[in-house]
């Protein structure tokens, strides 16, 4: 008796010590998880220094609390049990929420990384032609329409060729399919709209060449007015939607364009649309030009352009491009938009009913960018990119969404997404957000004009529609945007 006494008393002794194993263990896991879950939410830096002091020490305290809980000897173990759920509780929280703040803090350095802006220029045969590479062409002529030294500087590193000028840029794109010319150099963006206006020109074309160029911007055209600054709390963002697919870093014609003016005093914002073919003068050229053909020459010219334009300071932009719109979208499981018409879009042949229509990435992008369908043309499509990205802010600030597709979301949005926005910027607005939680009020206006045929500097001498900017539209816009900012 007393030796089987003995054995249950070392087995107790045994199961004791491994339960004591176990929760000092647990504890020392349970605090690597505080700490890193910790650094984790303050290195993300978007909480306001009040609410650190009150994270930090009731972190200190709770932890502090429950290991003392879990450790120490009670007279009745249920304690014990009872504190091991708790830490196994919340250890599964800190991972999900570190798992958000890494993810976090991943992209906003992605998006805060400078960019420099490129431009791809192409040498451009028939598909039939017998030059293959760009040692084919030497001393050969070679047709362009704006193209920067550089480039052109390049590829005379590679082949002597002799350089002819022209004046239009579907003349050119012209001259080569029938034969007239043999060889052309053409940007990125230029073939794009050649592709567009020229039947056969993609099918019946070959790039030999890639030349790249890069566009400079100084410092000085980046200064701002200080009065106007997120630290001040008064200031306006241009977003420019680009229409090209891929990497971000490449410029390209701005399709949709928008100034968000914002007041963090009064928390108001408003946001004014500018057609994409509005009739304005290129900051850097002092020449006539459609708005959408800024983003040709860099998204710094768009947004001194429309400085220029509308009288005002442009401190930040935002650029995404169709990857962004057709990514997010699909990310978010597609979105509800209400059309004003029922009409089938030139792009992708998507029919659209009138009232509410369910949109995957690019039902949502032919939907913004249709404009051919309406009378309005470009009123309307102005008025359909509103309408798309009111549905996604919907979708993206549902709290299911936000829940279970957050990284996914910001997955989505790495590589085609530009700002000149600083990451501590960002955090302030975050901060003064968190410390007054008043509601925003949103309001939207759109410049108006009249369709005209013009020529303009990027195309030369072509007739093109524009859109002659409504002298009335215009002054309201003004006006409107300086009662928001100067209140």
């Amino acid at each position: 008796m007393k030796e089987q006494a003995n054995t249950s008393k070392k087995k107790i002794g045994e199961r004791n010590k491994k339960l004591d194993i176990f929760l000092k263990v647990t504890a020392f896991v349970y605090t690597v998880i505080t700490i890193i879950f910790y650094i984790s939410v303050i290195k993300l830096n978007l909480l306001p220094g009040i609410y650190v002091t009150i994270f930090t020490i009731a972190e200190i305290f709770f932890t502090m609390a429950i290991l003392i809980g879990l450790l120490k000897v009670h007279k009745t173990p249920k304690l014990n049990l009872i504190c091991l759920v708790v830490i196994l509780l919340l250890s599964g929280v800190y991972i999900f929420v570190t798992n958000y703040t890494l993810a976090t803090g991943n992209f906003l350095d992605n998006v805060f990384q400078e960019v420099a802006q490129t431009e791809e220029y192409y040498i451009i045969v028939k598909k039939d032609s017998k030059y293959e590479k760009i040692e084919d062409i030497q001393n050969q002529n070679v047709y362009l329409f704006q193209v920067p030294d550089d480039a052109k500087q390049e590829v005379q590193n590679k082949s002597s060729v002799n350089f002819k000028t022209q004046n239009s840029l579907t003349d050119l794109g012209k001259q080569l399919m029938n034969s007239k010319v043999k060889i052309i150099f053409i940007s990125s963006v230029q073939k794009s709209i050649l592709e567009e206006e020229i039947e056969n020109f993609k099918s019946d074309t070959k790039v030999i060449y890639t030349a790249k160029h890069e566009i400079k911007v100084s410092k000085k055209e980046e200064e701002k007015d200080s009065k106007y600054s997120v630290q001040n709390g008064i200031f306006n963002v241009y977003i420019s939607g680009v229409d090209t697919s891929g990497n971000i870093s490449n410029v390209a014609r701005s399709d949709a364009n928008m100034i968000a003016s914002i007041n963090t005093k009064t928390h108001e914002v408003l946001i004014t649309s500018i057609p994409r073919d509005y009739y304005v003068t290129l900051h850097s050229y002092g020449a006539k030009d459609k708005l959408t053909h800024t983003g040709i020459y860099g998204i710094n010219e768009t947004v001194k352009t429309v400085e220029d334009f509308l009288d005002i300071d442009i401190n930040y932009y935002v650029r995404v491009n169709f990857t962004t719109v057709i990514k997010l979208v699909d990310t978010l499981g597609g979105i509800e938009v209400n059309s004003d018409y029922a009409f089938t879009s030139v792009i992708g042949g998507y029919h659209f009913n009138k009232g509410k229509n369910y949109m995957n990435g690019e039902q949502a992008l032919a939907f913004s960018r249709e404009r051919q369908a309406f009378a309005s043309g470009d009123s309307q499509r102005v008025k359909n990119q509103q309408k798309v990205i009111e549905a996604i802010m919907k979708k993206v600030l549902n709290s299911k969404t936000l829940l279970t597709k957050y990284t996914n979301i910001l997955d989505s949005l790495k590589g085609s997404f530009q700002t000149n926005i600083k990451q501590d910027e960002i955090s302030e607005l975050v901060k003064g957000q968190l410390n007054d939680m008043s509601a925003w009020t949103i309001k939207t206006n759109s410049l108006t004009g009249t369709g005209a045929n013009n020529t303009t500097y990027s195309m030369g001498s072509q007739l093109l529609y524009t859109m002659v900017p409504n002298t009335t539209s215009v002054t309201e816009a003004k006006q409107k945007i300086k009662e928001i900012i100067e209140k």
